[in-house]
């Protein structure tokens, strides 16, 4: 026998029967020629898998003897050309090996790459609701785990096991021809996963003669609006009723009611215009103060309803005082400034701060902490607050990533210990901005007189532009000043909320009664809104629901075949209501939905964030209930394949997560290959409900481009009206069929 030649061919094996190979060769002078194996066939239960070996020596395919693999071990009794997948291989990735002696005598042994992991059809269910009578309408709803899009079913319905002519569609008005007949439908469709399905009801009961008329039920029965709202508010009631042709309104044009004008279209679509003058409704005076104009409607036959639309004032803002730093002297800067005695300075403590800087500010904007020299080339830290970013001053080792937001409340912690400083230890500091930590550790400070800094902090100093130009009516407002005594801040030294001063107090030097030091310039205290001024209490959003026991709410936003996206963008914010404890979810989807396929799907839990089935990827950055958070995720399917996955990355407010791009660990990467063409925002899931507790979206942008500079699609939602439907019910909405539970909804931002 010549040579012993073993040899590993990685061969692609995918699943939707693409057939690939290797055709390298041996040097010539070994007279032997790599054999080529190829595996093709579905990855999925039931599915035949078929090895093909050919061999540039020749060989005698009756004498290949053959091994398959699950993970890696080997499947007993699996040693044929092909191999039909079973259930016990469902969730691995199956290879096979070849072994064989060519026509030149030549020992080969080939190995094929894995298949993409093995997935399981599971089976459809299709159930029929309704009242069996003549004249009553019966309903199908249709469930698949595998996912399902509603639009590629073909319904046919049954009468004693015949066909009734022209019922192709999910519903079937029940004539006389079906007395006395029994009731069967089927769904045929091609499941999320590929697999082609016909499922069908269990036999009903016998259909009944009319008995009489069945009284509607209503949903959609309650909306809100603000005492000064002059624009029309719109909404949808739905109405269902089990007789045939009756689940519509009674229409009603410019009704007058107590409080506005009310119509109504036969679709349930509706139109309410406050009277804003009506002395009831201008005398409110805040969210808590409200008053009902309640409406009465009727369904088609007759039952009654009536519309609850709940009038309140507009909302107040309680202000606060803080201060605030302007700059209009050409030769100093304006700064508030804060010194202890040479007896109170803090050798290990704490400093916590928010503080706001106006948008167009160019000038720099500074937190400082210092000990005995002001110097800022002392400082032991000094965090410089550009418009571009954070920089902490002569520090190039510290690279602070979180973004800065002009006209936001920013809040600032930071530590220093100075337990174990010398004239050659520089004490050591950490930066949190807005939770976030800049570091994993601490950090040196980089104070250049360590004598300076040697005993800790002495002097804190907030300041705003330098020396030379003025920054005119622009300011940096500082709020919630507290200076602790220790690392874990526990003891307070000194705080301030500046709400004991009067509004326009100076914190200057001319004030004897201001605490702070005399180095103190153009501070006074100043009255703003709790945000700032910058909230805007009417911002329109989608509000995501959860109230079905057999579905989630969701918003979905699907692209034609013809505009996937290979490589994108997706910037959206989203704010998560608090004593929710079932997951939202921002998921990017290929061709597939189902949630194991997804590109990446993002888990944003009660306590915290987890990027589904991605253990490899752990998301520290901490999720705060009730506030407005900003994801970017991007995607880069440029060089997939059916073994090669996507790229990514995610960034909360403004964090990246990981410091390199993460590839996708969607189990169909055939689905994703292409990119994204499906984006869903999720609440819940398909069990218990969460009430009134919502998932509000917003800002949602949709980038053809990485960079995030060609966008395919948008969405702030003020186009709106408060109250539109987003559903399949309302034919306006761009929003994919399978959205559901998701209504246009104001929510301060």
């Amino acid at each position: 026998m010549k040579n012993l030649i073993n040899k590993s061919i990685a061969a692609s094996a995918i699943a939707l029967a693409v057939t690939g190979c290797n055709t390298d060769e041996l040097p010539k002078e070994t007279g032997n020629a790599f054999g080529q194996i190829s595996l093709s066939g579905a990855a999925k239960v039931g599915e035949t898998l078929t090895v093909s070996v050919t061999d540039g020596n020749g060989v005698d395919t009756s004498t290949i003897t053959y091994s398959w693999l699950a993970n890696d071990v080997e499947i007993s009794g699996a040693s044929t050309s092909s191999f039909t997948v079973t259930s016990e291989q469902v969730n691995t990735q199956v290879s096979v090996i070849a072994s064989y002696t060519d026509n030149d005598n030549y020992q080969e042994k080939l190995r094929s790459s894995a298949t993409n992991t093995i997935i399981m059809n599971a089976d459809g269910m299709i159930e029929v609701s309704g009242i069996f009578e003549s004249g009553k309408l019966l309903t199908a709803t249709l469930t698949d785990d595998n996912g399902v899009d509603a639009q590629n079913v073909t319904y046919t319905w049954l009468a004693d096991g015949i066909a009734i002519e022209g019922a192709a569609e999910s519903t079937l008005a029940l004539t006389d021809d079906e007395i006395g007949k029994t009731i069967v439908v089927t769904a045929t469709y091609t499941d999320d996963d590929d697999y082609s399905e016909e499922v069908s009801s269990t036999a009903s009961e016998s259909v009944a003669p009319a008995s009489g008329n069945t009284a509607a039920t209503f949903e959609g029965l309650t909306a809100a609006v603000i005492n000064d709202e002059t624009d029309s508010v719109t909404g949808t009631v739905v109405i269902t009723d089990a007789d045939v042709g009756e689940s519509s309104a009674l229409a009603q044009t410019d009704t007058m009611t107590t409080f506005g004008t009310f119509s109504i279209q036969t679709d349930g679509q509706w139109t309410y215009t406050l009277d804003t003058t009506n002395p009831t409704v201008t005398s409110l005076l805040d969210e808590n103060d409200t008053i009902n104009d309640t409406i009465s409607i009727s369904s088609a036959d007759g039952t009654l309803a009536e519309l609850n639309i709940t009038i309140s004032g507009v909302a107040s803002f309680a202000p606060t005082k803080v201060a605030k730093i302007t700059d209009n002297m050409t030769d100093d800067a304006g700064e508030l400034r804060y010194k202890l005695s040479s007896s109170d300075i803090i050798p290990a403590g704490k400093l916590t701060v928010s503080f706001l800087k106006e948008d167009g500010i160019e000038k720099d904007a500074y937190i400082g902490l210092y000990g005995s020299s002001t110097s800022t080339s002392n400082a032991l830290i000094d965090l410089r607050i550009q418009s571009s970013g954070y920089v902490i001053r002569n520090n190039e080792g510290v690279d602070i990533t979180i973004p800065f937001s002009a006209n936001k409340w920013t809040d600032v912690e930071m530590t220093w210990d100075a337990s174990n400083a010398s004239d050659t230890v520089a004490p050591l500091l950490t930066l949190t901005i807005n939770g976030t930590s800049v570091t994993t550790e601490p950090f040196a400070s980089v104070s250049q007189s360590l004598s300076d800094v040697v005993a800790g902090v002495q002097t804190i100093i907030f300041k705003l532009g330098d020396n030379s130009s003025t920054t005119g009516e622009a300011a940096y407002y500082i709020d919630n000043f507290k200076l602790y005594s220790d690392l874990a801040g526990t003891t307070v030294q000194f705080e301030d909320d500046f709400e004991s001063y009067m509004e326009g107090d100076s914190l200057d030097d001319d004030n004897s009664a201001s605490p702070y030091n005399s180095s103190t310039a153009e501070t006074v205290v100043a009255q703003i809104g709790s945000e700032g001024g910058a909230e805007n209490p009417d911002n329109l959003t989608a509000k995501i629901t959860d109230n079905m026991t057999d579905d989630a709410g969701e918003l979905r936003y699907k692209l034609s075949s013809s505009d996937i996206i290979p490589a994108g963008k997706l910037s959206v914010a989203f704010l998560k209501e608090a004593g929710i404890e079932k997951d939202a979810y921002i998921g990017l989807y290929g061709s597939s939905t189902s949630t194991s396929n997804a590109i990446i799907d993002l888990r944003i839990q009660s306590t915290g964030y987890v990027i589904r089935n991605n253990e490899g990827v752990d998301v520290t950055i901490p999720f705060t209930a009730d506030k407005w958070t900003n994801v970017d995720i991007t995607w880069d399917a440029s060089n997939a394949s059916d073994t090669v996955a996507p790229l990514l990355t995610l960034t909360i407010d403004g964090t990246s997560v990981t410091t390199e791009p993460f590839a996708s660990v969607s189990q169909s990467l055939s689905d994703v290959i292409a990119g994204v063409q499906t984006v869903i925002f999720k609440l819940g899931d398909n069990s218990s409900t969460l009430g009134d507790a919502a998932y509000f979206i917003d800002e949602v942008k949709l980038y053809s481009d990485l960079e995030g500079t060609v966008i395919q699609f948008e969405d702030n939602f003020e186009s709106y009206s408060e109250g539109s439907s987003l559903d399949d019910d309302n034919t306006s909405s761009p929003y994919n069929s399978s959205s559901a539970e998701v209504v246009v909804a104001k929510k301060a931002k």
